[in-house]
C-alpha cells in the first residue's frame, strides 16, 4: 500500500514539471543570446568557439559574378605546372649528357697516350699460381697464359722430337724458367682463344678449328701455322716476373 501510494506522488510530481515546462521554454527564448559578432546556435543559445568573429556574408552574387576569372592564378595556385616540370627534366638531361662526354673527353685528353698503354710492362707474383695450375691474366688488351708446369709436363716437353714440329723450337728457347711457361692467349690461326688442360697433349686446344698445342704451347695438330707467341718478358726473382718491359 505504500508503494502504491509513493507511485502516485512521483506521478503527480511529474505531470507538475511538464505543465511548467513551457513556460520555462519562453523564459530561455527570451533570455537567448543574439549580439552583432555571434548568434546562439539553437533555443539554448550557446555560443561556438570563435564567438568574437563577425559572421561572413555569403551571398549569391559572388558566385554569380564570376570571380574565378578575375583573379590571378597564381594567386589560386591554378597554374598547369606540367610543361615547366618537362622542360626542366629535359633540359637536366641534355646538360648532364653533355657533361659526362666533357669529362670523358677531358680524362682521355690528360692521360696518357694509346702508346704508353701500348708499351705498358706488368709485374706478376708467380708465387700465387698453384703448380699444375694455368692463370689468365690481361696484358695489352690480349690475354696472357701464366702456368705453373708440374715436372711431368716439363720432363714431357723438353723430351719431344723438335724436328717433327711445324714450328720447331725447343722448351728451352720458350721458358726461361722451366717451371713456368708464359705466352699469350691466342690462337696462331683465326685469333680465337684456347682451352688450358685440353686437347690430345692436355696443353692447349683451340675449340673454333681445332689446334692442339703441348704443355709448352707448341702447335702439334690442326690448322694453326705457328706456335703460341712467348712474350718478352724478365725475371727479377724466382717468383716475380715483368712482362713487356722495354729495353
Amino acid at each position: 500500500m505504500l508503494c502504491l501510494r509513493s507511485s502516485i506522488r512521483e506521478v503527480s510530481s511529474l505531470k507538475a514539471v511538464l505543465k511548467a515546462a513551457p513556460a520555462a521554454a519562453s523564459v530561455l527564448r527570451s533570455k537567448s543570446i543574439d549580439t552583432n559578432y555571434w548568434r546562439g546556435n539553437g533555443e539554448m543559445g550557446t555560443p561556438s568557439l570563435h564567438g568574437d568573429l563577425p559572421k561572413p556574408g555569403f551571398r549569391d552574387e559572388d558566385r554569380k559574378s564570376n570571380w574565378r576569372s578575375q583573379t590571378d592564378a597564381v594567386d589560386r595556385n591554378a597554374r598547369q605546372n606540367l610543361p615547366p616540370y618537362m622542360i626542366i627534366g629535359a633540359g637536366s638531361g641534355i646538360v648532364l649528357y653533355i657533361a659526362k662526354y666533357t669529362l670523358y673527353g677531358l680524362a682521355l685528353l690528360l692521360g696518357p697516350g694509346r702508346d704508353k698503354y701500348a708499351a705498358a710492362a706488368i709485374e706478376i707474383d708467380l708465387g700465387t699460381i698453384p703448380q699444375g695450375k694455368n692463370a689468365v691474366f690481361t696484358w695489352r688488351g690480349k690475354p696472357l697464359f701464366i702456368r705453373h708446369r708440374t715436372q711431368e709436363e716439363i720432363t714431357k716437353a723438353q723430351t719431344s722430337d723438335v724436328s717433327q714440329l711445324r714450328d720447331p723450337q725447343t722448351d728451352a728457347e720458350r721458358c726461361q724458367n722451366e717451371k713456368f711457361l708464359i705466352c699469350l692467349g691466342v690462337c696462331t690461326h683465326l685469333g680465337c682463344v684456347p682451352i688450358a688442360h685440353a686437347g690430345d697433349w692436355k696443353g692447349y686446344y683451340c675449340p673454333c678449328h681445332g689446334s692442339h698445342y703441348d704443355t709448352c704451347a707448341r702447335i702439334m695438330k690442326g690448322p694453326a701455322p705457328l706456335n703460341l707467341e712467348i712474350p718478352k718478358h724478365e725475371f727479377i726473382t724466382e717468383d716475380t716476373v715483368i712482362i713487356g718491359k722495354e729495353d
